[in-house]
């Protein structure tokens, strides 16, 4: 197993991290592709639907995909799976405040969160992409929306700007 050290420089960026952590799903599939190299066939066998898991690890910039050739010379190339770092790297000054509000996120309950992002896309679709301009209209901390933003796999953030995912191929 190959150490690489994931770095984080925003204390943004531990969302998806710690979100990895937060189902016993998530910890399964993290730890099953620290050990080897897994198609997603073989990841539902072990834990059923592993879908939102691989798309939490490719949010975090922790998933690494190459193909598998077939053994039979008539199968199709498969796409396997594996965790690209194995430890972390934070270099991060911030107020306990801001740690305080991103451990409320990731522990927010699914309904609160949704309703959250639901406003945010409103926003979006408005056409008003601004962090500061999105949290200026729905009364929140900037913080508060970049981290909602992280979080979500609905949506993407891009330095100061919130932008709709695309629905990317695992």
């Amino acid at each position: 197993m190959v150490k690489r050290a994931k770095l984080v420089n925003d204390i943004v960026e531990l969302i998806p991290i710690l979100q990895l952590f937060s189902t016993r799903t998530y910890r399964n599939v993290y730890e099953s592709l620290l050990i080897e190299r897994l198609t997603l066939e073989e990841l539902e066998e072990r834990f059923g639907d592993v879908t939102e898991a691989l798309k939490v690890l490719k949010h975090a910039g922790m998933l690494e995909v190459k193909w598998r050739m077939p053994s039979e010379p008539q199968g199709k190339p498969e796409k396997e799976y594996h965790v690209s770092y194995t430890h972390l790297s934070a270099s991060i000054y911030s107020p306990l405040k801001d740690l305080n509000t991103i451990l409320e996120i990731v522990s927010m309950p699914d309904d609160e969160f949704d309703e959250i992002v639901k406003k945010i896309i409103i926003e979006i679709e408005a056409g008003r992409k601004s962090v500061p301009y999105i949290s200026k209209n729905l009364g929140l901390d900037p913080l508060y929306i970049r981290s909602i933003a992280k979080k979500s796999l609905k949506l993407t953030l891009k330095g100061q700007l919130v932008e709709l995912a695309r629905d990317e191929e695992l």
